[in-house]
């Protein structure tokens, strides 16, 4: 009865476009959301941040206020469906075990799955050992809710937007770096005059994939990785290119984003600078003409608190029937925001083929059984 009725609550979560960039129906599923908590018995409170972004607050009639308050991390916002989809991607359907829908998987799953925990926790009469509170967030997806994630407050987090290959206690840190390449624009019919930007560019670009190379092997975590990567890596990507102002012009100027990822060993600040200075020493060998921009960035993290781990990995395990592998993520997650202030944790039901971001973005099922298992344990631990 309780899948059934999560997986109602979560396709008509995933019928509410809720396009982040356009904060689109952010009101309306605050208000769905919230009408469905308190019609279960749950305490509500809303709060609207500086930025006028709505979010919500659930948590137990009958919590101890003595007990661990235990923070469950949410988000109800979604990135545009975008092109490619055989289905709409508002219009949910349920087919072979999987829920089809743009957020099915990140993160409305881990907002259905928490709040049918919840409502297990009531209509069984059970008593919570700690004190829980489920965050429904919006603006994750565009980076506005890091503000109000960084005011929460409580004794521990758990991140509901991650995977279930095992318990994540850290994820990767990212440091973005501009880079311009500056060449002499000139009509394409005397090319001998000019100096093309792109073709100075096109040899940056190889640089840093072959240091990207040299940097997977060299640059490795103590912790292990989800999936392709034994133990998480530093890795590099240049993912954006822009440069030329006409078909018939020799462009002067070509700018690169680069895209570093960080391990929880290592500063995104120290590592941005590392490879700016790496750049610019391989621009002064080969007669290359840059100017490089640092920003942003996030530091990676991972939580130390063994007591913590211990208790995450034996709910887990106690569900799963098998002792979990301890990960740390290989993207960027909103434990960021909170490890400043308490041990945080992860788990949720974004599998790495759920085309979470992509076309035809799905959930299974018996993923978020075990995430709402995941939290009704919890709620149930005296941590």
């Amino acid at each position: 009865m309780s899948v059934e009725y999560m997986v109602e609550l979560l396709k008509k979560l995933v019928s509410i476009d809720t396009t982040s960039h356009e904060h689109k129906n952010f009101d309306e599923i605050v208000k769905v959301v919230e009408e469905e908590a308190k019609r279960i018995g749950c305490v509500t409170e809303r709060v609207v941040d500086r930025r006028g972004l709505p979010h919500l607050k659930i948590t137990l009639p009958n919590a101890p206020r003595e007990g661990k308050k235990v923070i469950f991390l949410t988000h109800y916002d979604v990135v545009p469906p975008g092109e490619g989809w055989t289905i709409d991607p508002f219009t949910p359907i349920i087919k072979e075990g999987k829920v089809y829908g743009r957020g099915a998987s990140d993160d409305k799953s881990g907002i259905a799955a928490a709040l049918t925990a919840f409502k297990e926790v009531i209509d069984e009469g059970l008593e919570p050992k700690i004190f829980p509170v489920l965050i429904v967030s919006g603006g994750e997806e565009t980076g506005e809710s890091e503000e109000f994630y960084r005011s929460i407050t409580g004794d521990i987090g758990v991140v509901l937007d991650s995977g279930p290959e095992g318990l994540f206690i850290g994820a990767s840190g990212v440091a973005r770096l501009e880079v311009t390449v500056k060449g002499k624009q000139e009509h394409s019919a005397y090319p001998f005059k000019g100096k093309n930007a792109i073709y100075a560019a096109a040899k940056v670009v190889s640089f840093v994939e072959e240091f990207g190379k040299e940097l997977e092997r060299t640059v490795v975590s103590k912790y292990d990785a989800p999936e392709f990567y034994e133990k998480v890596p530093g890795r590099v990507s240049v993912t954006m290119i822009r440069g030329g102002v006409a078909p018939n012009v020799i462009p002067g100027e070509c700018t690169l984003i680069i895209d570093r990822r960080t391990i929880p060993e290592e500063r995104a600040k120290d590592a941005a600078l590392d490879l700016k200075r790496r750049i610019e020493e391989f621009a002064k060998r080969h007669g290359i003409d840059v100017e490089i921009k640092i920003g942003p960035l996030m530091d990676a993290w991972a939580t130390t608190d063994q007591h913590v781990i211990e208790t995450f990995k034996r709910i887990l395990g106690d569900i799963l029937g098998r002792e979990p592998k301890i990960l740390v993520e290989l993207g960027g997650t909103d434990g960021a925001y909170l490890i400043d202030r308490m041990p945080v944790v992860q788990f949720g039901a974004l599998r790495g083929d759920n085309n979470i971001h992509g076309p035809n973005e799905f959930v299974y099922i018996d993923d978020l059984v075990l995430v709402k298992e995941f939290v009704k344990r919890t709620v149930l631990t005296a941590i």
